[in-house]
């Protein structure tokens, strides 16, 4: 029997997790109805409701059924209400980043025998095309987060040189904290993991309805393990036997107890953290490099400071640079697009960013939304439309964050509730989406702690000239603390004098 190849195996691995993805949601729904039975009839009506129909020997307790029967199915409703949210929201909604256009471009000539590449991930469409929601399928106009918009913000996510991750596979820039997910086959938004017990990924749009599943799952669970233990232990000392359907219940709901919690605790962990389970990884050691935008009047005072500290690369890049990006990930380019590539900087060198050219006589650059850091074919269309406008730039600042630093950590009631909402409303009930899925601030896309602000007045880039001292305590805040010496010293010496 020959040997399956590498990525044989991936793709079968693949497949399997999407196959238990599809299985498993229907495997709980059938295991609540089951449950559900047990508890009702056997329990609440034969056991309670009706002893002497069922030869016990013991009064009704209608009371504690209709109590039981009401708190079992409140939980039970909500559970439900939360675990469709969330599958409707992982079907509908994932966070999907859209592909470039290059992708296109490869599986066309994949489908015509011309690609050359040997990425089997990139180009097998089978399971990951028919995992993923039809009307997300891979059009060439695609719904999701403009990726290639990235420097229209103040404040994005890059590596050493300034660029933000390029991935391979969808031939497109990663956001900020995006992930590939190789069960979709695509990029996505804040990704968390991929759970086969809810039916597939979970990022930032399905995180906060992920922790109210498996909060309330956790409580339904506990409830339910308290009544059946009870219950089946008044039962086994009356009648000295053992009901097997109540001891399926029992352990079953012990055991998913048990695992909701776990869940939830560790969701809520990384909820107050404003982390996920993938950068849980490295979280502790973690640097992030961040593109920071330099005003106008911070990079007029850095020339002429004659500064040559800091690493600065300027936005948008020049479409030589853009193929090379194609040509370093595997893209299969034609011969002229070749030759446009090898006129600019080698990417694989990390030595020299290129510096931002800056005339103090131009307005402060502004992003023009209308022209995307989009594909080079693309491009070339937006220049032969409009040859005579040419696109504004933006200049930024590339700086690193101390290992473990977390540069979105805004303190954990403030993480907390960016994930789940700003009401108690919102957090108990799976409604309205997650603020974290608005990425309209200007500054990033994501919002950020303080240590971003530091860091930049650190490296003195902002409008005002405070910069940062040697011991880390900002300038602007040193006079606050010596008025505060003064009145002391003051206050101290009236009171001597009073003394005296």
């Amino acid at each position: 029997m020959p040997r399956r190849t590498r990525d044989e195996r991936k793709e079968s691995n693949k497949k399997g997790n999407i196959l238990t993805a599809r299985i498993v949601p229907v495997f709980l729904l059938g295991l609540i109805g089951y449950s559900s039975y047990v508890v009702t009839k056997q329990i609440c009506v034969d056991y309670l409701i009706q002893p002497h129909l069922h030869g016990y020997i013991r009064r009704s307790q209608q009371g504690a059924a209709i109590a039981i029967l009401t708190i079992y199915y409140i939980l039970l409703f909500i559970t439900i209400a939360c675990f469709i949210r969330l599958i409707q929201t992982i079907t509908v909604n994932p966070g999907l980043v859209p592909r470039g256009p290059q992708y296109f471009v490869e599986k066309e000539r994949k489908k015509q025998g011309q690609s050359r590449t040997h990425k089997a991930e990139a180009l097998e469409y089978g399971s990951t095309e028919g995992y993923t929601p039809r009307a997300l399928r891979g059009d060439r106009i695609e719904r999701g987060y403009p990726a290639q918009n990235f420097w229209h913000k103040d404040v994005f996510v890059c590596g050493w040189d300034g660029r933000p991750p390029f991935c391979s596979t969808c031939y497109n820039y990663k956001p900020d904290r995006a992930h590939h997910c190789s069960e979709l086959g695509r990029c996505v938004l804040k990704m968390d993991h991929f759970c086969p017990w809810v039916g597939g990924i979970v990022s930032e749009t399905s995180f906060k309805y992920f922790i109210q599943f498996t909060g309330w799952a956790a409580v339904y669970t506990l409830c339910t393990l308290v009544f059946v233990a009870y219950y089946f232990a008044k039962r086994h000392s009356e009648v000295h036997s053992l009901n097997v359907h109540w001891l399926l219940v029992l352990i079953f709901a012990a055991l998913f107890f048990v695992f909701t919690a776990g869940m939830c605790g560790s969701s809520l962990q990384f909820a107050f953290l404003n982390s996920s389970t993938i950068e849980n990884f490295t979280r502790k050691t973690k640097v992030w490099y961040l593109a920071v935008y330099v005003p106008k009047s911070a990079l007029d005072r850095y020339n002429t400071s004659g500064r040559s500290d800091l690493r600065l690369i300027t936005y948008p890049r020049p479409p030589e640079e853009q193929f090379q990006v194609l040509e370093h990930v595997g893209a299969t380019l034609s011969g002229s697009e070749q030759s446009i590539a090898r006129r600019g900087t080698n990417l694989s060198s990390q030595t020299a960013v290129p510096q931002a050219t800056y005339d103090p006589q131009q307005q402060e650059p502004r992003p023009e939304p209308q022209v995307p850091f989009s594909h080079p074919a693309v491009a070339r269309e937006q220049a032969v439309a409009r040859p005579s406008t040419a696109p504004e730039t933006r200049t930024f600042a590339i700086l690193e964050t101390k290992p473990g630093v977390n540069p979105f950590d805004m303190g954990p009631y403030n993480n907390f509730k960016e994930v789940m909402g700003y009401t108690v409303f919102d957090w108990l009930v799976p409604l309205r989406l997650s603020p974290l899925v608005d990425h309209k601030d200007p500054v990033g896309m994501y919002k950020l702690g303080n240590v971003v602000r530091r860091m930049a007045r650190k490296a003195g880039i902002t409008e005002d000239e405070a910069g940062s001292n040697d011991d880390g305590t900002l300038e602007q805040e040193k006079p606050r603390h010596k008025k505060r010496r003064r009145r002391r010293s003051s206050a101290r010496s009236e009171m001597a004098a009073a003394v005296q």
